[in-house]
């Protein structure tokens, strides 16, 4: 079974990641900037920095983020010039897309941002459905919609040629920042991000869905990111409901968005598909009692669970995460559950394995026996590993105690946020298979 990796970070901003096949957490190289949140997809983390900016991550690639860049140069036949760039009126752009509907002035197209490198100059697509073209690239038809051929006759009335480029991601294994809302960034800055969407029903392979929180309360969805495009387009604000101001977001494998509110609700984003990824309505659930209030919540495939004001946790009876974009009772479920525990944090991977931090002992937990016939488990059983840390550190031990089953109940080092890569049901072992190498 390949190795995954469980994420964390400390009350100091530090990253550290655990390995199935390891021993140790081990630190990411610290260059000089804390984070106050992570959230994490296999080979992508997104964080809330210290200055409360959004940063992306992009981690353990073996084949480099390289897009080809294309665009058609149109011309069209006219008397006595014969084929010119002076076009009609009616005809597309100069330079554009495939289909001629978007201009794309190979002067014009720029980088996305300074995390991506140019891989070479423009240069002409020589073949067409793999024929051979002459040297200069020329493709002939009757008008632009038409279909295209290698040679010219007399109906050829337009030509086109295709250009490409090609860019190549060169931020790996490093931290870049992600355009701010505002020219000043302090103008609105984040408390927090979210980043899943990896297992939406029906969506093209790499859909990522990164959903964030301001300190003005608003939610923000960052489109366009995928895998091949790991800092996404824009921000788009999605509204929210009167009275509703927003602390904190989570987003599950399967697009289900829950939020916890300042004022103890929640609220779920219903309608998300693959064709609509912002969704298309809000609902709101109520906390599980008359004098609880939500204090975050965190999603995974076909569960939620939430930490009440009290640090209690429950679980939510009924989500079913594939359905959940054309069900409304499948994205906000039944009922709550009370568990037993005192947690402080929680965290719900993507097979719903769960992970928490104790609210007294701040200590590592993972729930135990959790299986899609039992979505609640057995038991919490403690995390307790050595630190590995980068040179920029000193060595310290999360902890001294042998690993129990215990709720939390001593000191240890905080390490408030837990993110999973696709963990598989085995990972019990983390806490018994000490004697593992670690991995790097």
């Amino acid at each position: 079974m390949p190795s995954t990796l469980l994420f964390a970070n400390s009350n100091e901003g530090r990253v550290y990641a655990l390995s199935t096949s390891g021993a140790a957490w081990r630190e990411f190289l610290y260059l000089g900037l804390e984070f106050k949140k992570i959230s994490v997809v296999p080979h992508f983390m997104w964080a809330i920095g210290g200055d409360r900016q959004v940063y992306v991550h992009v981690h353990g690639l073996d084949i480099p983020i390289r897009i080809k860049e294309e665009a058609y140069e149109n011309e069209r036949w006219l008397p006595i010039e014969g084929f010119s760039s002076r076009l009609l009126p009616t005809d597309r752009y100069h330079f554009s897309n495939v289909d001629g509907t978007v201009d794309r002035n190979i002067d014009k197209i720029r980088l996305p941002s300074m995390a991506w490198q140019w891989d070479g100059e423009w240069q002409l697509d020589l073949t067409l459905d793999g024929q051979p073209l002459d040297h200069d690239g020329w493709t002939y038809a009757v008008d632009f919609p038409a279909t295209y051929h290698p040679q010219k006759n007399w109906k050829s009335c337009v030509r086109r040629r295709k250009w490409v480029r090609f860019r190549r991601y060169c931020a790996l294994n490093s931290w870049c920042a992600v355009a701010p809302l505002h020219k000043d960034p302090t103008q609105e800055p984040f408390i927090d991000v979210a980043i899943n969407g990896s297992s939406v029903p029906g969506a093209a392979p790499g859909l990522l869905l990164v959903w964030a929180v301001t300190a003005h309360g608003r939610v923000m969805f960052r489109a366009g990111v995928s895998t091949t495009s790991p800092e996404g387009l824009r921000w788009t604000s999605v509204t929210t409901p009167s009275g509703c101001e927003v602390s904190q977001i989570a987003v599950g494998p399967a697009g289900l968005v829950w939020a916890s509110l300042y004022n103890g609700r929640a609220i779920v984003r219903a309608g998300v598909t693959r064709d609509v990824p912002m969704g298309t309505t809000w609902l709101e659930v109520k906390p599980p009692g008359t004098n609880l209030k939500i204090t975050q919540v965190s999603v995974g495939t076909n569960s939620v669970w939430c930490v009440t004001n009290d640090n209690h946790v429950w679980f939510r009876r009924g989500v079913h995460g594939e359905a959940s974009g054309i069900c409304e009772d499948a994205a906000i479920g039944s009922g709550w559950v009370e568990m037993v525990g005192n947690i402080s944090y929680i965290s719900v991977a993507p097979n719903d394995q769960v992970f928490a931090v104790g609210s007294e002992d701040r200590a590592l937990y993972f729930r135990s026996g959790v299986s899609a016939t039992d979505p609640t488990g057995k038991k919490w059983r403690q995390i307790q590993l050595p630190l590995q840390m980068s040179r920029t550190s000193s060595n310290f031990s999360l902890s001294s105690r042998r690993s129990g089953s215990e709720s939390p109940s001593t000191k240890h080092r905080s390490l408030n946020s837990l993110y999973r890569e696709k963990l598989q049901q085995e990972n019990a072992s983390l806490v018994e298979n000490n004697e593992e190498t670690s991995r790097s």
